[in-house]
């Protein structure tokens, strides 16, 4: 209903307009020529400068870190000298000395480990086995070893072998032995000789 009275009221304000002579009027005005000027634009901003970017910057390997020296030096123990034989020699003493030489040591592994031809008689019987076995008569083998001061056997190796087969019976007789300390380490050879006679 609304919309109907707008519609309705917009007709009269039109018939209004043209009876008053509002609407000639309106014509005169639009009828006037029209002033038309040109108006140049701006001109654009000029372009920024190029701005060229700096080098890239040149990459090097870093100093190695510092590091300081230990505030403790270790030194390392000198290891002992090692024995390669035991040799005895006695310096004769001076002309205006008359003390008399003292003993050397032994140096005989009867001596030094006097339990050692009980020890071969018990390796008989084992070699009997390997020899009923091997088909051989007699061997002999010779065992290095290493005596401490107070008799403490070491380091026993094989020097010589006419049977390989009895080295290892030889090997458990040095280790059976019971040697007498010196007083200094001794370097001995035990020499075994087998028969099944």
């Amino acid at each position: 209903m609304i919309g109907i009275g707008l519609v309705i009221l917009l007709h009269i304000l039109l018939v209004y307009a043209l009876v008053s002579g509002l609407a000639t009027s309106a014509i005169d005005v639009i009828k006037k020529p029209l002033e038309i000027k040109i108006i140049q634009a701006a001109a654009p901003p000029p372009p920024p400068p190029q701005v060229t970017p700096p080098p890239p910057p040149r990459l090097t390997t870093p100093p190695p870190p510092y590091i300081p020296p230990p505030l403790i030096q270790v030194q390392q123990p000198t290891p002992p000298p090692p024995v390669f034989a035991v040799t005895t020699t006695v310096k004769p003493p001076p002309a205006f000395v008359k003390a008399a030489p003292a003993p050397a040591p032994s140096t005989s592994v009867t001596a030094v480990c006097p339990n050692i031809g009980s020890i071969a008689g018990q390796l008989q019987d084992s070699f009997q086995q390997i020899a009923d076995t091997d088909g051989i008569d007699s061997a002999t083998v010779v065992v290095e070893f290493s005596v401490s001061a107070d008799g403490v056997i070491s380091h026993p190796h094989i020097v010589s072998s006419s049977a390989p087969d009895v080295d290892e019976i030889a090997l458990q007789g040095v280790l059976g032995l019971r040697c007498n300390g010196q007083g200094q380490a001794m370097e001995l050879s035990a020499p075994f000789k087998f028969s099944t006679q």
